[in-house]
């Protein structure tokens, strides 16, 4: 079962992390696939999370505090609309309209629903897509020289205490 805390709007979901649960009941689950699209009901940070071609062949459903959108139109790439969702039009629609209990934010399936979304032909969408995705990509180098770094200068300081 997916929860929030195996989500991040920066490295999708970590399946690893997932908890492992028995699904009670006679209904068949609704399991995820790639292309379905996790948005938070509620929470600060209202990050849509892409179930993208890691998912391989685990059998896994969305907790309840998750929308799981499922795109139904050949012409908008699910990892397009949910970059959209993440952008600031989007979040600024969702502060704009959704309730608030003074801490954390509700999100309804209405507010959802209502956030404009610009559709770009399909190769524009993977153009933009391809750019957040290399984005991403440079971040997570970014973070990983800025440790090795890190780990130097730890180093060095302890070189120094030794002698």
């Amino acid at each position: 079962m997916v929860q929030m805390r195996d989500t991040s709007c920066m490295d999708g979901i970590d399946w690893p992390s997932c908890a492992r649960t028995e699904l009670p009941g006679k209904r068949k689950p609704d399991w995820l696939k790639p292309g379905d699209i996790l948005f938070p009901t509620r929470g600060n940070l209202s990050c849509a999370t892409l179930v993208d071609e890691t998912i391989g062949d685990i059998q896994a459903v969305a907790a309840p505090h998750f929308f799981v959108l499922r795109l139904r139109k050949a012409d908008v790439l699910p990892v397009y609309v949910a970059w959209w969702l993440n952008q600031e039009p989007a979040q600024r629609h969702l502060e704009q309209q959704a309730q608030s209990s003074g801490i954390v934010r509700n999100v309804s399936r209405t507010v959802l629903d209502t956030i404009p979304i610009a559709i770009p032909p399909l190769p524009r969408q993977r153009q933009i897509t391809g750019l957040a995705q290399a984005m991403r990509r440079e971040a997570q180098l970014l973070h990983q020289l800025m440790q090795s770094n890190q780990q130097i200068m730890t180093g060095l300081a302890r070189d120094l205490m030794a002698h």
